[in-house]
């Protein structure tokens, strides 16, 4: 797992100065107790998990007297570990499945004989999608890359990138994700 190289700074600065959660999250803006409980708790997930609101951090900067430019370049360091990392995970082998989605709100994963290849898998999306008109297979070879079929036709090809699973169709204007299972 990449590191949480600004959460950690966060960490070291906000016991460096004998401060609470709450005591960061008033310095932060907070004025009801509502506000200093729930930007506590985003600030327990800064420390824990890592960044995920930059208007928050920009406000714990300012409130943690902390270097900016450390901060960008612990955030730039961060992304390219956690890229590595997916790209590491992305890149695992994983058995080739097919999704199924007979109608609009239900989907399932069709089991492929034992053995079977992506041509296999092909032949069996096309022949269940054929026509049909609403139904949707998705053939996922890899973490990184799926094909949807749609009445008997390959529709689309899907490739991976870092924050977005696969294999994903569109179905209206939603987006449908299955994630590839070990």
């Amino acid at each position: 797992m990449a590191s949480n190289y600004v959460g950690e700074l966060i960490h070291a600065a906000r016991i460096d100065r004998s401060m609470t959660f709450g005591d960061l999250a008033r310095a932060c803006g907070a004025t009801t107790a509502k506000q200093t409980s729930r930007i506590a708790h985003r600030l327990v997930l800064f420390e824990r998990e890592g960044v995920r609101d930059r208007r928050l951090l920009q406000k714990v900067i300012a409130a943690l007297d902390l270097d900016p430019a450390v901060v960008v370049e612990l955030l730039d360091r961060q992304h390219v570990e956690e890229l590595e990392e997916w790209n590491r995970w992305a890149d695992e082998p994983v058995e080739i499945e097919l999704h199924v989605v007979p109608f609009g709100g239900f989907a399932f994963r069709y089991q492929l004989p034992e053995g079977s290849d992506d041509l296999t898998a092909f032949r069996l999306a096309k022949e269940l999608t054929r026509g049909r008109e609403q139904m949707r297979a998705v053939v996922a070879v890899s973490r990184r890359l799926s094909f949807v079929f749609e009445r008997g036709v390959l529709t689309q090809r899907i490739e991976a990138a870092p924050g977005r699973s696969v294999p994903v169709m569109q179905i209206g204007h939603s987006l449908v994700r299955f994630d590839a299972v070990d």
